[in-house]
């Protein structure tokens, strides 16, 4: 039995739960290992199954963990309800927040109100967000990976490259040094444009002397890295400078201040203070950073809408991204992904964060 499986049996036992349906796919592979598009893994104190059709058969055979049985049937619910997985006076938990109204009310039909099901939204999603060191190694050697393509992608971006081209060549790149794929659409973001947080890759052509931001990630064994540079190409003037001098300032104090213990929100507060004091923080538009793993958005978020009772925990790995936008003119943002821990954090994100000039 894998200690995730381990994990999750015992979140049951305090949660007072019989049994969990996890449908969420990138959950799915984290506990059980199965990489396909389509599937439902049913979890109790003593069984695991998973549930998928035949284009997967042999796909789930080879890749799913010691421990999940293996069930090919379209009509999931049914076939737990048929198999008698799923038994009359049990509580069962299901992803409500990923879970539609019509599918939850098929679920109460399919079982005719002989199950009392739970909402859960928060018991796979504590267990991903503390990383093992394996774990945290897959993220580094994907935050590796992009590290290597940021440092080539300098040598080729000249002025007249169109962004998608920019994007092509780092997806292309990543690829080429083991990447299993882009870990998010691609942003490439130049000029007047690189002032929209997500700018995703135009066909906008990059200028002489404009910055331009990058941000990307890449994954190694199902796991994503997520990095932002900006960098000029050419001169970009003191303004520009100087708004990149207060964002290189502002991801550097929560480098230096994340540990665990600290709440998530502090953790933002300590990004935002900079940019605050120096008199940007209306054009600081987003929260300062995000869990990152097998997902590239996990728990907790970096945010002031955050309780103040969720705290950093030791093996999470998080990023921690400020960003200063003037609109209409530039933006500057700045992300490395850290691993909190104890007394601190270490970084996984290995390239330079200071201004280049090409």
């Amino acid at each position: 039995m894998s200690a995730r499986l381990k994990k999750l049996r015992s979140a049951l036992r305090k949660n007072g739960l019989d049994g969990i349906i996890i449908s969420h796919m990138p959950d799915i592979h984290y506990l059980s290992g199965f990489s396909g598009s389509a599937g439902t893994l049913y979890v109790t104190k003593k069984q695991a199954v998973l549930l998928t059709d035949r284009r997967y058969e042999t796909a789930a055979a080879d890749e799913v963990n010691n421990g999940v049985d293996v069930l090919i049937d379209r009509a999931h619910l049914k076939r737990l309800k048929d198999e008698k997985l799923v038994k009359k006076g049990m509580t069962v938990g299901f992803q409500n927040q990923y879970v539609s109204v019509a599918a939850y009310e098929g679920m109460k039909k399919i079982f005719k109100n002989r199950v009392k099901f739970k909402g859960e939204e928060g018991i796979v999603r504590g267990l991903a967000a503390i990383k093992t060191e394996q774990e945290v190694g897959y993220i580094r050697k994907a935050a590796n990976i992009a590290a290597r393509v940021y440092r080539d992608i300098l040598e080729i971006v000249k002025p007249g490259m169109r962004e998608n081209e920019v994007a092509a060549e780092i997806s292309w790149l990543g690829r080429h040094y083991g990447s299993e794929g882009d870990a998010f659409d691609i942003i490439v973001a130049s000029g007047p444009r690189s002032a929209l947080p997500h700018g995703r890759a135009s066909t906008k052509k990059v200028k002489k002397g404009e910055l331009v931001t990058l941000d990307f990630g890449c994954i190694y064994n199902g796991f994503n890295s997520d990095m932002t540079r900006t960098f000029a190409l050419g001169e970009p003037g003191e303004e520009a400078r100087k708004i990149y001098t207060i964002v290189y300032n502002s991801e550097r104090e929560g480098v230096r201040q994340a540990r665990a213990g600290m709440s998530a929100k502090e953790l933002d507060t300590v990004c935002r203070q900079v940019i605050d004091e120096a008199g940007y923080g209306d054009q600081f538009s987003h929260s300062t950073g995000h869990g990152l793993g097998i997902k590239v958005h996990e728990f907790p978020s970096l945010s002031q809408h955050m309780p103040d009772e969720v705290k950093l925990k030791e093996g999470m790995v998080v990023t921690i991204e400020p960003g200063i936008y003037l609109e209409g003119r530039f933006g500057v943002r700045i992300e490395d992904d850290v691993v909190i821990q104890k007394d601190g954090c270490r970084e996984l994100t290995s390239v330079s964060r200071k201004l280049i000039v090409v």
